[in-house]
């Protein structure tokens, strides 16, 4: 696991409240993932932050999913850009939001929407 790029330290991406903390970790070339942080008291813990996707149709080879900004405590505003295989597939960008749900301790995915490509 790297965090980052090569070498380059990860864009923290702090709550309002200073009490969550996202950040972008690189798992090889192919796949960046999201994790995140919850303070409480003095302490700060990790999250179950292995749904923090959106699912897709298609043959995805490279996925890289990124914090954009907390829209409120415990509401997770992030981006995830697909690389399909083949050469029928554009790649595809979409924004999602996920909220942490306090009964489950997991975050769940709200809305979705696919940005247009920029060319």
């Amino acid at each position: 696991m790297k965090v980052s790029g090569e070498g380059t330290p990860p864009r923290l991406i702090w709550s309002p409240d200073s009490k969550w903390v996202a950040f972008p970790v690189s798992e090889g070339h192919r796949i960046t993932e999201t994790q995140v942080y919850h303070r409480s008291g003095e302490e700060f813990t990790q999250i179950e932050a292995e749904n923090l996707r959106v699912d897709v149709e298609g043959d995805v080879r490279n996925e890289y999913i990124k914090p954009l900004r907390w829209i409120k405590p415990g509401v997770l505003l992030l981006e995830q850009f697909d690389i399909f295989r083949g050469g029928n597939a554009e790649d595809a960008t979409y924004q999602f939001t996920a909220k942490f749900d306090e009964k489950t301790g997991k975050f769940q995915i709200g809305s979705k929407k696919k940005v247009p490509s920029k060319k």
